[in-house]
């Protein structure tokens, strides 16, 4: 089965659910096709609801993962900002949790980009991931890698072959699951009585306060905020002792929970603070959501009265960051080949290769320095920073660069 639609929320099983946004029929966000194979392209629906019982923002329209994930074009190590990040993620949970003797699982491990820290700091880490072909490269880092879906099946084979894990890690992986029953219960089989869970998501308020319509895609099946985990994750006496906000992905939380008969935690002060913050953003309630909506719609039309303005002056347009955001945002508003020359990525993964949808061929960094454009969409948006330092040439020549989230703005050298 390629698609099946839910009928019930896969946090609390409620039936009590409303559609905020319609994006209509989109391309996968990881399908990037060689032009050979873009007739076997498919879309599908892309729509968002939201649970009226325990607050968790959702898409219903689930793509089978064996088409998502066994082949995958996302490599974490690519950007200097997620390495330096899992660098100091991987320290902070050595000093504050572990010992050399631990022993910890990451659920969903793409390059290692984790768990070669975890290792350098001698940590026993051991990764699961679906992706075969990601698979492949952390293998070649020397890294131990169980290339599957995880489930309590291979809660099982782990327990058996090292025993009971110190610590279970999952980063930006939970919101590409369906079936959370199934992954808590393997999380909760593999748990030591006073080990840790450790995750992060993309945070819901960030999302919104941001209008960060382009995290929305097939593989994002969930989009989290506080309340609702705090009710699932009890569910399986599970406890949440700590939360830390964090900017990546435009904007992050990293959740800390623990067996509820563990006493070694103590609740931090922050979490009730951050129930309040969210309950004041009106983010429980179908009408603050759905303002939300309607800024998605105002925001596109926003975007290309500036990109139409420049193919009116007859001026080339590139785009930077090939990524799963990016399909959402050049499909959602139609910046396809008509608009854009090129789109350029720093993964290897993706050369040769042609941007969903809109077929836009995907170039190296090398490609835009040879062939440049007059203006450059930055589609990454969240790496904006990097990405600008790393082609400060491009200003300096005269160039204009278009960032379009939060806001459109567009940018000269003065």
């Amino acid at each position: 089965m390629r698609l099946k639609t839910r009928k019930n929320c896969r946090l609390c099983e409620s039936k009590r659910l409303r559609k905020i946004i319609d994006f209509g029929q989109m391309p996968l966000a990881g399908g990037f096709s060689k032009v050979e194979k873009l007739k076997k392209e498919k879309k599908y629906p892309l729509r968002v609801f939201f649970c009226q019982d325990c607050g968790l923002l959702q898409l219903l329209d689930v793509i089978n993962p064996e088409i998502l994930f066994r082949d995958y074009r996302y490599t974490s190590s690519t950007t200097k900002t997620l390495s330096e990040h899992f660098k100091n993620y991987a320290q902070e949970m050595a000093s504050r949790f572990l010992k050399r003797s631990s022993f910890v699982v990451e659920i969903g491990s793409n390059d290692g980009v984790l768990l070669a820290p975890l290792k350098k700091l001698g940590i026993r880490a051991l990764g699961v991931d679906p992706a075969v072909n990601i698979v492949k490269i952390a293998r070649a880092r020397g890294l131990k890698i169980i290339n599957e879906f995880f489930s309590v099946k291979t809660a099982k084979v782990i327990l058996k072959k090292y025993g009971k894990a110190d610590a279970v890690f999952s980063n930006n992986t939970l919101a590409h699951i369906d079936d959370m029953d199934e992954i808590f219960k393997g999380i909760k089989l593999l748990l030591a009585e006073k080990g840790i869970l450790v995750f992060e998501v993309q945070y819901l308020p960030d999302l919104v306060k941001y209008l960060q319509y382009d995290f929305f895609y097939h593989e994002h099946l969930c989009y989290y905020s506080l309340k609702p985990l705090i009710k699932f994750l009890d569910k399986y006496e599970l406890k949440i002792f700590d939360i830390k906000k964090i900017p990546i992905h435009g904007g992050s939380i990293r959740i800390y929970a623990k067996n509820k008969t563990n006493k070694k935690y103590p609740v931090s002060k922050k979490i009730p603070k951050m129930l309040l913050f969210e309950k004041r953003m009106n983010l429980y309630t179908f009408s603050g959501l759905f303002d939300f909506a309607k800024k998605i719609n105002q925001h596109k039309e926003s975007l290309m009265r500036l990109l139409k303005k420049f193919k009116n002056e007859d001026k080339t347009i590139s785009a930077y960051g090939a990524s799963g955001r990016s399909v959402t945002l050049t499909n959602y508003c139609g910046i396809d080949k008509s608009y854009l020359e090129y789109i350029v990525d720093s993964s290897p993964e993706r050369y040769g290769r042609v941007m969903p949808g809109t077929h836009v061929p995907i170039v190296p960094p090398s490609y835009f320095r040879e062939k440049p454009t007059d203006s450059l969409l930055i589609t990454a948006w969240t790496y904006k920073d990097e990405i600008l330092e790393k082609e400060k040439w491009f200003l300096k020549k005269g160039g204009t660069v278009i960032v379009p989230l939060p806001k459109v703005v567009a940018i000269k050298k003065t």
